[in-house]
Formats: C-alpha cells, sequence, structure tokens
C-alpha cells in the first residue's frame, strides 16, 4: 500500500512537472525569438475581426480564439500560449483515459512519450485548426469514452459539444466522428446505447454547436467546401496515385512517431529481459475502443486516399497520433519502476530543452528568410504613414494576398479590413461600394516568399479605374540583412470622397 501511495505522488509530481515545463518552454520559446506572426495566425487575425459563423478555408472556432488572444495581447503573443493550451488538454485527455486502462506508471509513460512526436512540439507552435484540433480530438475522446462506461447524461453531452468543437474547427474531424459510429455500431456493449436517451441529447447538443455554421454554409455558397475540394484536387490523375499518396503519407506518419519509439526504448535499458510475460491486459471493451478510436481516423485516411488516389498532407495528421503513446506501451509492455520513470522523464526534459535551443538559435540566426523575421511590422507602418501623407484619412482597406495584406492589416494601428485576393467570396464582409468610398490600398507581392497568384494589376486596375499607377517598395528582413530584400508593389484607391 505504501509502494502504491509513493508511486501515485511521484506520478502526480512528475506530471505537473512535465505540464509547466512543456507550457513554458514552448510559449516563451517562440513569443521571445519571433519578430512576427505566423501564417495561419496572421490568417486567424483576418477572419477573426470579421466575427462569422464560417470562412473562406475553415469554420469558426481557430478564428474567434485568435481574435480573443489579440484582444488579451494586441502584439498576438498569446497566440502561442493558446497553441501549448491546446496540447495539455490532449495531453492531460491522454493521461485520464490510460489512467482508466493501464497502471498508473505506464498510463503517465503513455503521455510522456508524446513530447517526441513532433506535432506536439515545434509542428505545434503556431496556432492553427490544426494545434486546435489536439485539444479538441482529445477531450471529444475521452468524454465519449467516460460516456460509454458510465453512461451519464453530462458526459453524452460533452462529447456532443466537443465534438461539435472538434467539426467547428477543421471538416477533417468527421474521420473521427465516423470511427466513433463505427464503434458504436460494432461494440456489442455500445450498441445498447442507441436505445437510451443520453445518446440522442449528446447528438442534439452536437447539431446545436454545428449549426449555425451549416446555415452560413448554404448562404455562402458553401465556399469552404469548395476550398476543401480544391486542397484534394489532383492535376494529373494517375493510377500510382492511388498507391503513392496514401504510402507517403503512412511514411510521413510514422516518421514523426519514430523519436517516441525511440524515447520509449530507453525503459527497458536495465538488468530486466527485453522480453518478460504480458503483464498489461486490456478487456476486450477496450481493446475495440483503441482500435476505433486511436487507429481508426488514421485508417480512414488512408482508406479514403488509396480509394480515391486524394493527396495527403502530413499536417493534418496532426492529431491521429495523440493516443498511440497507449498502444505502444500496451504493444511494447516496459517493466516499470518509479527509478526507470524519473530518468526517462529527465532525458525527456533533456531533449526537450534541446529541441528548444534548436529553435530559437534558428529564429535568431535564420539561415533563409522565414516568417519569424518578416518586416510585416515596417511594411504595415511605412504603407499607413503615406496613406495618411496623401490623403488625410483613416486607412480603411487593404487588398491583396492574404499573407502581406493581413500583415499589414494586423501591425497598421489603422487595422485596415482585408479583401483577399479581391475576392469578395473569400472575404464576404467586404462591400465594394464602401471600399469605394473610403479607398484602399491595394499590394502584390514580387517576391518568392509566401506568393501565391493572384490578380494581375491590370486586372485590378480594370475593375477600379481610379487606382493610381503603381509603385515598387523594397524592404529588408530583420536579423540578416544579407537576404535579398522583399519587394513589394503597391497602389493607391483614393476614397470617393477626397479631403486633401
Amino acid at each position: 500500500m505504501l509502494i502504491l501511495e509513493m508511486e501515485k505522488r511521484s506520478e502526480n509530481q512528475i506530471l505537473l512537472g512535465f505540464i509547466l515545463f512543456h507550457l513554458l518552454v514552448w510559449t516563451l520559446a517562440p513569443t521571445l525569438t519571433r519578430l512576427n506572426l505566423p501564417l495561419d495566425t496572421i490568417e486567424g487575425t483576418i477572419w477573426g475581426k470579421q466575427l462569422a459563423w464560417g470562412y473562406d478555408k475553415n469554420p469558426f472556432l481557430s478564428a474567434w480564439l485568435t481574435e480573443l488572444a489579440i484582444l488579451l495581447d494586441v502584439s498576438g503573443g498569446t497566440t502561442y500560449l493558446l497553441s501549448q493550451i491546446s496540447v495539455i488538454t490532449c495531453f492531460l485527455s491522454v493521461w485520464l483515459l490510460a489512467k482508466k486502462m493501464l497502471p498508473p506508471l505506464q498510463a503517465l509513460v503513455s503521455l510522456l512519450i508524446l513530447e517526441g512526436i513532433q506535432f506536439f512540439n515545434f509542428h505545434a507552435i503556431d496556432f492553427s485548426d490544426n494545434t486546435l484540433e489536439l485539444g479538441c480530438w482529445g477531450l471529444t475522446i475521452l468524454f465519449f469514452y467516460y460516456a460509454l462506461t458510465e453512461n451519464r447524461m453530462r458526459d453524452w453531452m460533452l462529447t456532443g459539444f466537443f465534438a461539435g468543437l472538434s467539426m467547428m474547427t477543421k471538416y477533417y474531424s468527421l474521420l473521427l466522428l465516423f470511427s466513433m459510429l463505427f464503434f458504436l455500431l460494432y461494440n456489442a456493449t455500445a450498441r445498447q446505447f442507441f436505445k437510451k436517451s443520453e445518446m440522442y441529447a449528446g447528438l442534439g447538443v452536437f447539431l446545436i454547436v454545428i449549426t449555425p455554421h451549416c446555415y452560413w454554409l448554404i448562404t455562402h455558397h458553401f465556399t469552404t467546401l469548395h476550398y476543401a475540394f480544391l486542397r484534394i484536387n489532383v492535376k494529373h490523375p494517375s493510377l500510382w496515385n492511388h498507391f503513392v499518396f496514401p504510402f507517403k503519407f503512412l511514411w510521413e506518419e510514422l516518421q514523426a512517431l519514430f523519436p517516441a519509439f525511440l524515447l520509449l526504448l530507453l525503459l527497458f535499458i536495465g538488468k530486466k529481459p527485453l522480453f518478460e510475460k504480458q503483464r498489461i491486459v486490456l478487456s476486450a471493451f477496450n481493446k475495440e475502443f483503441l482500435f476505433f478510436i486511436a487507429l481508426g481516423p488514421f485508417l480512414l485516411t488512408l482508406l479514403i486516399s488509396l480509394i480515391a488516389g486524394i493527396p495527403l498532407r502530413a499536417a493534418w495528421g496532426q492529431p491521429l497520433l495523440s493516443f498511440w503513446g497507449i498502444l505502444l506501451v500496451v504493444f511494447l509492455q516496459p517493466r516499470l519502476t518509479v527509478k526507470k520513470v524519473f530518468l526517462f522523464f529527465l532525458s525527456l526534459l533533456t531533449l526537450t530543452a534541446f529541441s528548444v535551443l534548436l529553435y530559437c538559435d534558428a529564429q535568431l540566426n535564420p539561415k533563409k528568410p522565414t516568417s519569424a523575421n518578416f518586416p510585416g511590422k515596417i511594411i504595415a507602418t511605412t504603407l499607413t504613414r503615406l496613406w495618411h501623407e496623401k490623403y488625410h484619412t483613416p486607412f480603411a482597406f487593404v487588398g491583396g494576398e492574404r499573407w502581406l495584406s493581413g500583415n499589414i492589416s494586423f501591425y497598421s494601428l489603422d487595422n485596415p479590413s482585408v479583401f483577399m485576393d479581391w475576392d469578395t467570396l473569400k472575404s464576404p464582409w467586404i462591400q465594394e461600394s464602401i471600399l469605394k468610398q473610403k479607398g484602399a490600398i491595394f499590394v502584390w507581392n514580387l517576391s518568392d516568399f509566401y506568393h501565391r497568384p493572384s490578380l494581375s494589376y491590370e486586372e485590378v486596375k480594370s475593375r477600379y479605374p481610379a487606382l493610381s499607377a503603381p509603385e515598387i517598395h523594397h524592404f529588408m528582413w530583420y536579423r540578416n540583412k544579407n537576404f535579398p530584400t522583399f519587394s513589394m508593389m503597391v497602389a493607391y484607391l483614393p476614397g470617393e470622397v477626397d479631403l486633401t
């Protein structure tokens, strides 16, 4: 009994130390070293200023939370904290579920090894829909398990709530929901819940969460779905695509998992034999739950790509490996002691500290232009000053590619609304009559960095005849003056009421 109490105390201390350390270092590292917000966050600031139930690429949740972070800290640094809150929410969800299936130390290890997966460190720095999915998926899976094993109304309703938030983060969450449905249909115990009202209460909550966005989709030409299909469109269809695309995705996910696998092998160092009689025995229910929920979305992703021959991006799989720590511990069956876990924990902290130092060095001593050192503030300040000198009115609108115009909007003290690609489907908040009345600055990226094809100056000029002749501006990058300057073209659309 005393040994179990010591293990529990040590487990809680290690868990608390791990959570605090991860939160601190992965929040401070980008906050102190980045001089410009990343692409996904800039995009979130464009959307978040225009509170809506959906946007041209994603549903609303990540945009709304980005706007909340900006309200709390106008510099945008709070977005890095939001990223880590999502990661830690996932961590705690994994740990709480693992405690229901594994002994305490094994449950702790199944969480700790996630730190070795890049989706929880380097790739979770930028606040984006993929990073937000970590927390949403974790809570959905945790409360789904609670609901199935305890059948409490609150657990079913929380399952529906977080499942809805997952969908409002990214449509990819649909694969998790399908996996949950398949488990309900397959498992004999789970099938009984189709006869109980609690599950339908959870379904009702889910529908309440997603209904406003569904209405938004109908009234906005299903623009988010069009974007989703555009992302998986294949320019050159081929039979090989059906095999190459899923295999490439599988390989990328296994590469991300490999460091965590190596970390787990550290627990086999010692005098004990490598192969021992199995000590962790899962119930049939838990085995099937892990298969459908931890592996299901991953297998469905591969199956869809195999059948349809569509390309996959590694970033889409950011939440897929969240519960694989439990799978690894169950499969490899490490023999654990408090001392072993503590040494494993120290090794993990050392690896994390080294990773953070590498990240900081890459930002402080860049070898190539990066978003961290983009001169967004200088560009925004310069153009805002030029606008005020020319027209002596508020700088209300900026149009152009979303990266460049988004930076100008965020870092300008006037915070102009963004007319993305001069497209009202992408920017439904823009009323062109008001834009023409107040005037705007239109910008074109002439460099390779984050350049996306957009309308040419001549095409925009044909729509706005009053547009000025273009000017070319060059800006130095932060930290490395040897980089080629960032070049851009600027044209001014005077307001219809010129006060000059």
